[in-house]
């Protein structure tokens, strides 16, 4: 989860994988460049207005639900939106 030149918005993204590793970074560095590089892909989470940053831990809590009502959905649970 980090914003990058060609991070893919997380409403637009393609679904998660069933086994995922959400990385997120430091709150004012980011995540580490060398990290950066070993991912398969970034997402990031659109905003409205001038300031685009959201504190690390409401981030993460948004990724997780997204992962998670992904993982429902496709698990044929009756789980809808």
């Amino acid at each position: 989860l980090e914003q990058t030149a060609k991070s893919e918005m997380l409403t637009l993204a393609s679904p998660f994988r069933s086994r995922t590793v959400i990385l997120l970074g430091k709150e004012k560095e980011g995540i580490p460049v060398p990290l950066l590089r070993l991912v398969d892909r970034c997402v990031e989470i659109p905003q409205l207005g001038v300031v685009r940053s959201l504190n690390v831990h409401v981030s993460g809590a948004i990724s997780i639900w997204e992962y998670t009502r992904q993982q429902l959905l496709a698990s044929g649970s009756g789980w809808t939106t």
